[in-house]
């Protein structure tokens, strides 16, 4: 899952999140269980052109749906190319060496499908260097 965003600066600026690439992966199953999914779903999402003006996050949020099959239980690790350790998630300036952090918090339906939910607080985006900004998510599902 990709995520671009672009920051503008008063009337001719904007802060733009771009699309996060979510790239899905299986993991080993155990025997006669497995959880399958829709390697091209979701793709991509976006938290869109952010305003620094403003003072609300910017959000966005994307459902995968998966199968579960022998009783199987999923469980999943997400990863992001720019994360600067675990769970700290950090899109990248398209330009310049420049980082916005993000966070994600997931809702799991099981057997079914799992939403990710991004958010970029206010603070973080307010002082951004202007242009675009991008990152790719890995998320893994177990078994």
């Amino acid at each position: 899952m990709r995520s671009h965003c672009r920051v503008e600066r008063a009337w001719s600026n904007v802060l733009r999140t771009t699309v996060l690439a979510l790239a899905l992966a299986a993991a080993m199953p155990a025997l006669g269980q497995s959880c399958a999914f829709n390697p091209n779903e979701p793709g991509s999402t976006s938290f869109g052109v952010i305003n620094p003006t403003l003072s609300s996050p910017a959000t966005f949020s994307v459902t995968v749906n998966y199968k579960c099959t022998g009783n199987a239980n999923a469980t999943f690790t997400i990863t992001g190319a720019n994360d600067s350790g675990p769970g700290a998630y950090r899109l990248k300036h398209l330009t310049q060496t420049e980082y916005m952090a993000y966070s994600i918090s997931s809702v799991n339906v099981p057997g079914t499908k799992i939403t990710l939910n991004g958010q970029i607080v206010a603070t973080d985006y307010q002082n951004a260097y202007v242009g675009d900004y991008s990152d790719t998510l890995t998320m893994t599902i177990f078994p």
